[in-house]
């Protein structure tokens, strides 16, 4: 095992990459008696098409989720909802654009648990009646998402904005798009991605790294697991205009809501590091769209919004900056944002006010395991590796650059989307 540190904190991951190629990253800390861990592909949403051995596959959206479903098909194996209850632990799973992540969190029976959780990934059976059966049960899932309006706006708003992006794609895919899927479809995507040097597991909480380690690796010993290819993933070439630039969408709902997108190219900020571009942009946002911002005040006091906020998205090439607006008059509020938005600025007072917070987070995330596991899965996912210099990162910011990064925003590819009654 090697033994690495994050910065500052001085809190210790132990890593390990079996034979098989199967990583492993252990984080034991006595600040807890609990544990949660997880067992995490490299294969979500964002895969649209790939090519393997010459040969190019067509995924049909949803698949990586509806994937997810047959894998941790606790409805189904009684016994291993049988073996859930008995240990006093509680299962889950997900899946978004990046991977898909299957999970266990308990406070007792630590080692069996995490056992049952290898059992359940590696021991599936995709079978037609199953898939069938499962249809109805996503059918609802994707029913409830489409009721939740802010989910609905935001699947809109991105269908808006690409014309070719895998975003156009919800996770959890559309009616149309699951009555296609097969058993033999959902076998080839787990052959194909479900393999060991594509698969990482992460275990948090209050025990001894080298008897979780070989705990993991006896395991691994009675499997015949071995690495293969990976596939490639095929990205369409995007556009940078926006394919929608306005949409309204009824909705029987009391507040009326609003969302202004601006779509940029990536690659005008001069920032290669996703993360640290990330945290430049939510910085500016924050500073004029957050409830203690002079905008928000002057929105607040002349009744034009109920509340308002943002959000950062990094889409391949693409950055997507979301101003997001519960409001009494959505024309009055399109017309003040459409003009304001070009009149950012930012103070370097307001600047390292944000930057702390960001390192105050950061710190404090470390008090919960379910949120190390979770930075430690998202960050595989998104950089294919894990960052233990990233209190640095936030730190070494600056004040000059985050105004160029201001000065370098694109204000002509503008979606909106709102609700009227």
């Amino acid at each position: 095992m090697i033994k690495k540190t994050f910065e500052k904190v001085n809190e210790n991951i132990y890593y390990e990459k079996l034979d098989n190629e199967i990583e492993v990253y252990l984080y034991p800390t006595n600040k807890t008696k609990n544990f949660y861990m997880s067992i995490s592909v490299k294969y979500g949403a964002k895969v649209t098409k790939y090519k393997l051995n010459d040969k190019i596959t067509e995924i049909i959206p949803g698949s990586a989720h509806f994937l997810e479903h047959k894998v941790m098909a606790l409805s189904e194996n009684k016994e291993f909802s049988k073996r859930i209850n008995e240990l006093g632990a509680l299962a889950n799973a997900w899946t978004n654009y990046q991977g898909t992540n299957y999970n266990l969190f308990g406070s007792i029976n630590l080692k069996e648990s995490l056992i049952l959780l290898l059992d359940i990934f590696y021991n599936i059976n995709i079978n037609e009646q199953s898939v069938e059966e499962e249809k109805g049960i996503i059918g609802e899932e994707i029913d409830m998402y489409k009721d939740q309006i802010n989910s609905l706006m935001y699947n809109h708003l991105f269908d808006n904005l690409f014309h070719k992006s895998y975003v156009k794609n919800t996770v959890v895919g559309e009616r149309s798009d699951i009555e296609k899927i097969t058993a033999k479809s959902l076998n080839k995507v787990y052959n194909d991605y479900y393999t060991p040097n594509n698969t990482f597991i992460i275990v948090t909480g209050n025990f001894d790294a080298d008897d979780i380690m070989n705990t993991i690796k006896d395991y691994m010993s009675n499997l015949n697991l071995k690495p293969k290819t990976l596939p490639r993933r095929i990205k369409e070439k995007e556009i940078n205009s926006v394919k929608v630039s306005y949409e309204e969408i009824k909705k029987d709902t009391n507040d009326v809501r609003v969302k202004y997108a601006l779509k940029m190219k990536k690659n005008v900020f001069g920032i290669k590091k996703d993360s640290i571009l990330s945290y430049y942009l939510n910085n500016i946002l924050s500073n004029n769209f957050s409830a203690t911002s002079p905008l928000f005040e002057k929105y607040k006091n002349n009744n034009i919004m109920i509340t308002m906020g943002s959000s950062v998205n990094i889409i391949d090439d693409y950055v997507v900056l979301v101003i997001n607006a519960i409001c009494k008059d959505a024309d009055i509020f399109i017309k003040n944002i459409e003009k304001d938005i070009r009149k950012l600025s930012l103070t370097k007072n307001g600047f390292e006010r944000k930057k702390k917070l960001f390192l105050k987070s950061y710190i404090m995330d470390f008090d919960n395991i379910e949120d190390v596991e979770y930075n430690i899965c998202s960050s595989i996912l998104l950089d294919n590796k894990v960052d233990y210099n990233e209190y640095s990162d936030i730190n070494n910011m600056n004040y000059e650059t985050a105004k160029k990064v201001l000065d370098n925003f694109d204000y002509e590819n503008v979606s909106i989307i709102k609700t009227v009654k």
